[in-house]
């Protein structure tokens, strides 16, 4: 009942918004999305353009953050989050959220331009939903490839063009400027694997844990957190395990940058923090390699290998999984090449990432361009 009238009260208070505050809308999904929307956000907020911020995770930084020209509200998850989408007014409505309209939460029935943030470096059409990215009108690109992906998929099917702007990945250009080697006598391995009930945190996460703890390392264990949501009872054996050892530390937020400054290597199944993680931070990546998540069976209708795909080899080792035992000695011999990947670290970012540095002032424009030209 508490959280029925909480989202009753956000409800209402949008709906008494004035009209300057229903030009530029974000919404949020989960605490996570903050770090993805917040660049954009605040790129909207140096310029004065006034701007709301509605979050369903009571827990979401955005919810905390003043400004005069900034409004907050929790909508919660429940039944007024349905009913808000449905009859939503707003000009520009800004999300990182995939399927809109493929599930309860449906484009409104007023007129609304809806634009799409990435949040990973990932590509569009395998390990998420065939329908994913088809009813947003603006879809701001993290690089190339997922820009080449969506019009493929517009072309096979007929759909109608999309508003496909090369934007960048600001998540990125954070990480390499926040890049320095960890100064840590004892080497730190990052374990932060993709979620399911096939990734190797649910398949052999205990063992991996043993064989890098066993071996001498430090261990950062970061789950993604739909594996906190479906998986606890893993993730407190674990714990349970490991929480009385110094060289083992659990990370309950994905957002955690620490996490990735503080560790020597990567190892991970299919994770989209892999390539963030290579690409900002020039450190190896180990791929423990089991059968991708495939949410797309038609993925192959896109003539293009997606990015998650290709790019493993070029940024670290490959470990079938029936040959764990070879990980520390794989471990090894990364570790004692600083730059036996770095080197072609640069032309993957020109080639993979859009306007490296740049992206929150091209996404200002973007937007500063769509409220000049759209008439609702």
């Amino acid at each position: 009942m508490k959280a029925f009238f909480k989202g009753f009260q956000g409800y209402r208070a949008y709906n008494k918004l004035p009209k300057s505050f229903k030009r530029v809308v974000f919404y949020s999904e989960s605490f996570q999305d903050w770090h993805h929307l917040k660049p954009l956000l605040n790129a909207l907020l140096d310029k004065e353009i006034n701007t709301t911020y509605v979050a369903s995770d009571g827990k979401d930084p955005g919810l905390l953050k003043r400004s005069p020209n900034y409004k907050s509200i929790f909508i919660g998850k429940g039944f007024f989050r349905i009913l808000f989408f449905q009859y939503l007014k707003a000009k520009l409505f800004i999300l990182t959220m995939m399927d809109l309209n493929n599930f309860e939460l449906k484009r409104s029935i007023h007129s609304v331009h809806y634009v799409y943030i990435f949040h990973s470096l990932t590509s569009t059409h395998m390990v998420d939903t065939e329908q994913s990215f088809d009813h947003y009108d603006t879809i701001l690109c993290a690089g190339p490839h997922q820009k080449k992906e969506i019009e493929l998929r517009e072309q096979n099917k007929g759909l109608n063009s999309k508003n496909l702007v090369s934007y960048g990945y600001p998540r990125l250009e954070k990480l390499i400027a926040m890049n320095s080697k960890p100064v840590n006598h004892n080497k730190v391995i990052l374990l932060a694997p993709t979620w399911g009930e096939q990734s190797i945190i649910n398949l052999i996460g205990m063992e991996i844990c043993s064989i890098i703890i066993d071996h001498g390392y430090s261990l950062i264990l970061r789950p993604h957190h739909e594996t906190f949501k479906r998986s606890p009872n893993l993730i407190k054996e674990i714990e349970s395990k490991y929480s009385n050892l110094e060289q083992f530390r659990l990370v309950t937020e994905m957002g955690d940058s620490q996490s990735l400054l503080q560790s020597d290597l990567l190892v991970c199944d299919w994770s989209g923090t892999a390539i963030e993680y290579s690409l900002g931070l020039e450190k190896p990546v180990i791929f423990i390699d089991i059968p991708p998540r495939i949410r797309n069976a038609n993925w192959r209708e896109i003539n293009s290998e997606p990015l998650e795909m290709s790019i493993r080899e070029k940024v670290g080792r490959i470990i079938p999984q029936s040959e764990l035992e070879e990980l520390p000695s794989t471990i090894d011999e990364l570790l004692s090449g600083d730059q036996l990947f770095t080197n072609q670290i640069e032309s993957l970012r020109e080639e993979f990432v859009y306007n490296l540095g740049d992206s929150e002032s091209v996404g200002l424009e973007e937007i500063k361009k769509l409220l000049k030209t759209l008439k609702n």
